[in-house]
């Protein structure tokens, strides 16, 4: 990845010698601490069902699926307690892998690009479907809300929302929808305890 960010100039907008490219390991299971200023916190990496950015994809490929570590999600952990929640930014679907390591914990923030499958075309604002773009909808049989429903996880927040999405409208059916199922929406300046 850090090569992929070397050879594209439009990630040159954050000046290396000011924001450090830093690798972080797809880890699987060892605790990375956080270097600098020692939050008492860990990070544990591990590779989430997605697929590759769409200026990497080759013209005539079919399948875009993912490559270990093209999407990551986070488990940060509290050192001293033992307390962690993960984040899952961008996810195409809940496989039976991530469920369970997804399963009974305190506190999920993921992905909630879109409400439905066809949402950015219906809009008119792109030709591309969710899965297309790697990421699952909330919404439907296959969505994250239906997929979560038996992980017992005690709070999930949606997080990484598109502006076309209509649960950003606190008075949207699909907001009231996502409540009822026992969803939040994240919001700016959220601030989360566990």
């Amino acid at each position: 990845m850090l090569e992929i960010l070397q050879a594209n100039s439009i990630f040159d907008v954050l000046a290396p010698q000011y924001v450090a490219r830093i690798e972080l390991p797809l880890c699987g299971g060892v605790q990375i601490q956080c270097d600098g200023i020692d939050l008492g916190l860990a990070i544990e990496t591990f590779a989430a069902p997605g697929k590759v950015p769409l200026y990497l994809e080759r013209t005539g490929e079919r399948n875009f699926g993912t490559e270990a570590g093209d999407t990551l999600g986070l488990r940060i952990i509290e050192a001293a307690s033992g307390k962690s929640f993960f984040y899952v930014p961008a996810c195409a679907r809940l496989d039976a892998s991530l469920a369970d390591r997804l399963r009974g914990a305190a506190l999920v923030l993921f992905d909630g690009t879109l409400w439905s499958e066809n949402e950015m075309i219906e809009q008119g604002l792109m030709s591309k479907t969710g899965s297309r773009m790697g990421h699952i909808n909330m919404s439907g049989p296959e969505g994250s809300i239906a997929a979560f429903a038996n992980l017992g996880v005690a709070r999930r927040i949606f997080v990484h929302i598109n502006n076309s999405n209509p649960v950003l409208n606190a008075k949207s059916r699909e907001f009231a929808a996502a409540q009822a199922a026992g969803w939040e929406i994240g919001w700016d300046g959220m601030e989360l305890t566990l």
